[in-house]
């Protein structure tokens, strides 16, 4: 999705957020037998993209969303091992990114960021020739709130909030700086009624360019708490996190690495 996404590194860091977005939106719906109304609130998201890129939705991005989605699904529902004791728990987290990253330059952790807003943030970064890697490890949050993470810090001696995982990962990568951004959480809770409200509301483009500033001094790592859930249901489509039904995006399970350099 990077790569693909880099190709279209010339647009704007909020539209390439859109149409990946509407990439895995549509990906998610197509295997969650979505009602007809359903159907038209995803028709009305993918106008908001500009007619001369809405045939991408229908090609290699949304075959590259569908193999995703359905990894992703594969691997949280079909687990044969508890991840409880490694992806899920904290202590193997920071083991696995001492030995991977070792040192960076700066941490940054978005409460609520999500595989959509990750990949087009890392398709932009890479269009303007930094080095992108997001690793095939990822934070498992069973419950996707930031409480499931949050709590597993007191064991570790840290106070129970998000600002002291960054800082604990600031620690344990020998980072200069971290910072938290609460941007897309705060949104998901205020609009997260309906996906465009959700997409108009966050402004991706003031999340890139905090990110680019640093990134143009140092490394810097990129990650979560948890992401977010695309809810289809009598309500019709909507973002929250933290949803306990199936939906047709269960991304509030997961927390990704990125890092840039």
């Amino acid at each position: 999705m990077i790569k693909l996404l880099s190709d279209l590194g010339v647009l704007p860091v909020s539209l390439l957020h859109k149409i990946g977005f509407c990439s895995f939106a549509k990906a998610g719906l197509s295997l969650f037998d979505p009602t007809d109304s359903q159907k038209r609130d995803l028709e009305k998201l993918i106008k908001m993209i500009p007619a001369s890129y809405q045939g991408l939705l229908s090609g290699k991005l949304y075959l590259n969303a569908l193999k995703f989605i359905r990894s992703l699904k594969e691997f949280l529902e079909g687990t044969r091992r508890p991840v409880i004791l490694e992806e899920a728990n904290i202590q193997f987290i920071l083991d696995f990114l001492k030995e991977k990253v070792g040192k960076v330059g700066g941490v940054i952790v978005l409460d609520c960021g999500s595989i959509p807003e990750l990949s087009a943030i890392a398709g932009k970064l890479a269009y303007l020739n930094r080095n992108v890697t997001i690793y095939d490890k990822f934070f498992i949050n069973p419950v996707g709130t930031t409480k499931f993470l949050t709590e597993q810090l007191a064991y570790l001696g840290r106070e129970t909030a998000l600002k002291y995982y960054a800082e604990m990962l600031k620690k344990e990568l020998g980072a200069k700086f971290d910072i938290k951004i609460s941007t897309t959480d705060l949104i998901v809770h205020q609009y997260g009624v309906t996906i465009d409200k959700f997409l108009d509301s966050l402004d991706i483009e003031k999340i890139f360019e905090q990110m680019y500033h640093y990134v143009k001094q140092d490394s810097i790592l990129v990650t979560a708490d948890h992401g977010y859930d695309l809810v289809a249901d009598e309500h019709g489509l909507y973002i929250t996190h933290g949803y306990k039904r199936k939906c047709p995006l269960n991304f509030s399970r997961i927390a990704l690495f990125l890092i840039i350099d």
